[in-house]
């Protein structure tokens, strides 16, 4: 005759060995799945944190104007009208920088230096000096003390600055540092001149502007 109290007493460590076995199961399943989670976002990270640097200005479209390539176009809605349009045959580029860093937050960080025949160089200066720049001293540690001239400028106190210089003769430096959270990731100071950079900018990690910035918001 079946001993059912037997089967019973046999059927319960097995009952419990399998849920055991089931909640290791489980455990492995979870860390095994972040652990894949992990490396797609960290191999996501490597690939959107690539630095993009060109210096070629045959491809200046691509970065700065309505035919911009997507990635560039909007720049966190900063106002890039005080660059040129485009590049045209009588404009004497001497240098062109464009760099574009996503670690997260698309940063951007450019220059271009023109030089100017007379006429052309009048023209160009009276156009920036027409254009209603934006209040800028202050923001990021800017002093307002420029070795160059100022001649327009689009600072916005979150996403950064776009601006133009002139040493008073022919030539006109286009510039822009475009960001968020109150600083750049990119380590600007290797990818642009310090005399092109407003005076007294500071976009480090730990810029005094955005320990200011956080404080408030705490």
């Amino acid at each position: 005759m079946i001993n059912i109290e037997r089967i019973k007493n046999k059927s319960v460590p097995a009952i419990i060995g399998l849920i055991i076995l089931g909640i290791i199961a489980l455990v492995l399943i979870f860390l095994v799945g972040c652990f894949i989670v992990g490396m797609v976002i960290f191999a996501g990270d490597i690939f959107l944190s690539r630095k993009h640097v060109n210096t070629d200005i045959q491809e200046y479209t691509k970065y700065v104007g309505a035919n911009a390539a997507d990635e560039y176009k909007s720049k966190w809605g900063m106002d890039e009208s005080i660059w040129p349009d485009k590049i045209t045959d009588d404009m004497d580029v001497e240098d062109f920088k464009m760099v574009y860093y996503n670690p997260w937050d698309a940063q951007y960080l450019g220059y271009l230096v023109v030089n100017y025949a007379d006429e052309d160089y009048a023209k160009e200066v009276e156009r920036l000096q027409n254009y209603n720049s934006t209040d800028y001293v202050g923001y990021y540690g800017v002093t307002g003390e420029e070795d160059y001239e100022l001649l327009a400028v689009y600072a916005d106190p979150y996403y950064g600055f776009v601006y133009a210089l002139t040493d008073g003769k022919e030539k006109i430096i286009y510039a822009e540092e475009i960001f968020c959270n109150y600083y750049m990731d990119l380590k600007y100071e290797k990818y642009i001149p310090k005399e092109y950079l407003l005076d007294g900018f500071d976009a480090s990690g730990n810029n005094p502007y955005r320990k200011e910035q956080m404080k408030e918001m705490q």
